[in-house]
Parts: structure tokens; C-alpha cells; sequence
């Protein structure tokens, strides 16, 4: 197995477990945003929520520094004069520093206040009105597009 093979690998194997990450992420949102029952939705956000943290962060995290690592000690490719290796770390930015943070944020914020709630034994306002907000779907939709995006280019390298 020759060095870049093995770069490969381990990239790939970090981009499955990235993957598999948004899948257990998006999976709850979408199922909580299909729901009328609260706590069903509560528990989908927690859910999420630990997903996020334990798999989706992990993965994105390991396939950047993957991913970097991979094409600097590729001879046939360099990070910055590529255009389309280029575009594919613009996105990854996007997605590592406004997607998941947004994202995370709604999340934290449900995860506190069902804790709270399972607490005291009632539902606050404040509760509602975060499951209520779609951020962490809208975001969570929008990484999604551009994991699509990203892959695109990747197939493709159309520049």
C-alpha cells in the first residue's frame, strides 16, 4: 500500500464517520419537525444534540485536517492554485465555522431547557419557543447542500 493509498484511506474513513454524523444529526430534526408531540420533540433535539457533538464534529473535524493533510503531500495537487480543491476549503470553512455553530447553538439551548423541564416536571415558554425555531433545520439543511456541493466538485473538478 503505497503513502497515498493510506492517506486515501484514512481520509475516506473519516469523511464516512463526517457523513454518518449528519445523517444521525439531520435525521432527529427532520423527525422532530414532523412531530406534534412535544416531548417526542424534545427527545429528538437531545438526540441531535448529542449526535452533533459526538459524531459531526469528530468526523468534520477529522476529514479537514484529513483532507489537507492528503493534498499537501499529493504531488499532483496544490491547496491553493487548484481552483476547485480551493472552492471545496472555502466550503468546508462554511460549514465548519457558520453551519455547525448555528446549528450547535439551537441545539445546546434545547438540551438545557428539556433538562430543566425534566427537572422541575413542567414545559417552560422558553422551551416552546426553541423547539419552535427552525435554526438548527435551516442550518442543518444548508450543510447538508453544500456536503452535496463539496462532493460534486470533488467528482468532477471542473477547474
Amino acid at each position: 500500500m503505497s503513502e497515498d493509498e493510506v492517506f486515501r484511506l484514512i481520509h475516506m474513513v473519516s469523511l464516512f464517520v463526517f457523513l454518518a454524523g449528519a445523517g444521525a444529526t439531520m435525521m432527529p430534526l427532520y423527525r422532530s419537525w414532523n412531530s406534534d408531540d412535544l416531548m417526542a420533540q424534545v427527545y429528538a433535539f437531545q438526540e441531535a444534540g448529542r449526535n452533533q457533538a459526538g459524531i459531526l464534529l469528530p468526523g468534520l473535524i477529522a476529514s479537514g485536517v484529513t483532507g489537507i493533510i492528503w493534498a499537501i503531500q499529493a504531488d499532483h495537487v496544490d491547496p491553493i492554485t487548484t481552483g476547485w480543491l480551493l472552492t471545496m476549503e472555502v466550503l468546508y470553512l462554511v460549514i465548519l465555522f457558520i453551519c455547525v455553530p448555528a446549528m450547535a447553538a439551537g441545539l445546546r439551548r434545547a438540551r438545557f431547557l428539556a433538562l430543566q423541564a425534566q427537572k422541575t416536571g413542567e414545559v417552560s415558554d422558553a422551551l416552546r419557543e426553541t423547539i419552535a425555531d427552525r435554526g438548527p433545520i435551516v442550518f442543518g439543511t444548508l450543510m447538508l447542500i453544500l456536503i452535496v456541493v463539496t462532493a460534486a466538485l470533488a467528482v468532477t473538478k471542473p477547474y
